[in-house]
């Protein structure tokens, strides 16, 4: 081995380690950790938007993604590698919510936030955009949760994190790109509640998901390229233990994606379908619950990037998610996000840096009974090689 690559093994390998420990220093629980909660994980929150490119679209460019950081969002884009990659970031989302039943007896007003969407990836391509191995350490629910307001008996507030890696491949053959990724799940789960009925526990949870994927690209003419994909994943089965005597299943999604670049512009478009159907859990209250608010959901983003003559990216996204707020109709709420973000090259254009800052409304508080604003800042590197 040359100097030369003797020298960018070494600066690759200590720029992984450094973004591995960045983005994962709160793998393990500590008080200030990130958490989630029991409606989190009935309403199945999708987890795939973990860079701060898809944060910047809206959560569209699945059919474009050409990092280590496929190995979450897209695993058959890993067949694009041409050498090897790393890519490593995370965010902070915060939230802001009022609630208020029907009669206008129960007000319950949260604002709250949590470290989000950090992830640390990494891929080498064994035989260069043929056949690809990577993997990724990520956060697929993180978040804080505290509520508490007029007549509600008191406050509820909820810690922990959910955490998952794995392996991810893809293969490339005749044009079509299919990639597979797994994941191992772990995760604990606190809740205190000073709320009469609502009891507190500490619970620990592990389990595992499955996902694949296939993509093409087409040269549709000189400057202009069309990208397809499908995704898919079977849906977590998560066992809790401890206090927490239930178990729960993440419902499956399927979805589809397109990207059209023409030169220096290109127009992404995603859509996200999330079934609820197969939903369950061991617990009668839990049971409820589920039933209250499980419903089949698609998700749409739209999206565009430009890239300047230098190499830096302007982007912006649009997307809209029915969501379905917990009450006696399970009724449901318009959820749309606006997004912007930016990306610059590095390190002699072999590392990208992206920002993407995103907001999002949910529901309207005269009419729906629930409103919802949430802000999220995402920040990711990635490095090529």
């Amino acid at each position: 081995m040359t100097a030369r690559w003797a020298g960018r093994a070494s600066a690759a390998t200590a720029l992984a380690t450094a973004l591995f420990l960045a983005s994962c220093g709160n793998v393990y629980y500590r008080d200030w950790s990130p958490s989630y909660n029991q409606e989190t994980i009935h309403l199945g929150e999708v987890g795939h938007v973990v860079d701060a490119r898809s944060v910047g679209l809206a959560g569209a460019g699945r059919a474009s993604v050409y990092g280590a950081e496929a190995a979450v969002s897209n695993p058959a884009a890993l067949a694009s590698l041409s050498g090897g990659a790393v890519s490593a970031g995370g965010g902070y989302r915060f939230w802001a919510y009022d609630l208020q039943s029907d009669p206008g007896d129960v007000q319950a007003e949260s604002t709250f936030g949590s470290f989000a969407g950090s992830y640390a990836a990494g891929a080498w391509a064994l035989a260069p955009e043929r056949f690809a191995v990577g993997g990724a350490l990520w956060t697929p629910h993180d978040y804080t949760y505290e509520v508490g307001g007029k007549n509600t008996g008191g406050e509820i507030k909820s810690r922990g994190a959910l955490r998952a890696v794995g392996p991810a491949m893809a293969v490339r053959a005749w044009g079509v790109s299919l990639g597979l990724g797994a994941d191992f799940l772990w995760g604990r789960q606190t809740i205190t509640a000073d709320e009469e009925g609502f009891g507190s526990f500490d619970g620990r949870g592990r389990g595992y998901d499955v996902r694949a994927s296939a993509m093409r690209r087409f040269d549709v003419a000189p400057g202009w390229r069309l990208s397809a994909a499908a995704s898919g994943k079977k849906g977590a089965a998560v066992n809790f233990t401890g206090d927490a005597d239930y178990d729960v299943q993440f419902p499956p999604s399927a979805g589809v994606a397109f990207s059209l670049k023409a030169y220096s512009v290109s127009v992404h478009v995603d859509y996200l379908y999330t079934f609820y159907g197969v939903m369950e859990a061991s617990d009668a209250d839990v049971a409820r619950v589920i039933d209250a608010v499980a419903r089949d959901a698609g998700w749409a983003s739209l999206g565009a990037e430009y890239v300047t003559a230098g190499g830096a990216v302007a982007r912006a996204g649009l997307s809209y998610r029915p969501w379905y707020i917990r009450n006696a109709e399970s009724r449901r709420v318009d959820s749309w996000r606006y997004a912007i973000g930016g990306g610059w090259p590095a390190m002699d254009r072999h590392g990208r840096l992206d920002v993407g800052l995103g907001y999002g409304r949910r529901g309207e508080l005269a009419s729906d009974g629930y409103s919802a604003d949430i802000i999220e800042l995402q920040a990711t590197f990635n490095y090529f090689w």
